[in-house]
């Protein structure tokens, strides 16, 4: 074999020098590619197949890690530990921090829990994962696990999308589902026309003989009545006055609650029950 001469020596060099460079730019900005991992079985494989093109989709596009994982225990580790050592060995979490966030439902504790890393600490506040409890913790109690994580999915893009805008959810930006708020608007005013359409017209009807006056005279009847003197008398004014209170802004409360994982990390997290 020949050797190589010190010329090709040369041209080589920075050619290694580029692929190590290369190495080191995109160590730490992997993620796992298997967003749901359905240890306890509660899914099929079509629900699975199709959740996970749902969260590799959105973890891909915001380059923020979604990711669901079912389990039958804890194996007598506290679920908050359980689960930040699941997404710290199985290398969940996009760049240098980690950015993501991953739902682990333990099946012999009934509970849930949400750890986020990185970013997604600012995205999820403890506000924000609490109104994901409130949107998913009955639909797991009533063993509808599929909806349960497509929901999770469908929030957790709308948390990324909001926080980028640098307005997250949180206690002074409070999240409400548009599409509820339009209807019930919707209807409560339809509703309100309704009932005053029917009101205005029933009392219409029944004065379609009155007509305003515009003095007092007009309401006597005709030789019933004689005046001899009339003139008018200023008698006193009346004024309202109403406080309008200031609303106060305060962010206190707001943000989320960290913690430092076995492994030296900074985790956000909220356990819920079904």
């Amino acid at each position: 074999m020949k050797r190589l001469g010190k010329k090709q020596k040369i041209l080589l060099f920075p050619l290694l020098l580029f692929l190590i460079l290369v190495g080191l730019g995109f160590q730490g900005t992997a993620s796992n590619s298997q967003k749901v991992v359905d240890m306890a079985g509660l899914l099929d494989t079509e629900e699975e197949e199709k959740l996970q093109k749902q969260l590799s989709g959105i973890a891909e596009k915001y380059e923020c890690d979604v990711a669901v994982v079912t389990v039958n225990s804890c194996e007598g580790k506290q679920i908050q530990d359980y689960t930040d050592d699941y997404y710290e060995a199985n290398d969940y979490g996009y760049g240098a921090r980690y950015d993501g966030i991953i739902l682990l439902i333990s099946m012999k504790e009934r509970k849930f829990h949400m750890a986020t890393q990185g970013w997604a600490i600012t995205a999820f506040t403890d506000y924000g994962m609490q109104e994901i409890d409130d949107r998913i913790s009955g639909l797991l109690s009533d063993g509808k696990y599929y909806k349960a994580f497509r929901k999770f999915g469908d929030l957790a893009e709308e948390y990324i999308v909001e926080a980028q805008k640098g307005t997250p959810f949180d206690v002074d930006h409070k999240y409400r589902k548009r599409m509820e708020i339009g209807m019930k608007l919707l209807i409560s005013l339809l509703a309100g026309l309704a009932v005053a359409g029917c009101v205005v017209g029933g009392m219409f009807a029944q004065l379609k003989s009155v007509r305003v006056k515009h003095t007092a005279q007009e309401y006597v009847r005709s030789g019933s009545f004689h005046v001899t003197r009339q003139r008018d008398i200023f008698l006193y004014r009346t004024v309202s006055r109403i406080k309008i209170e200031k609303e106060q802004n305060s962010s206190g409360g707001g943000g989320s609650i960290t913690h430092t994982t076995s492994g030296g990390r900074s985790s956000g997290g909220h356990t819920g029950s079904f």
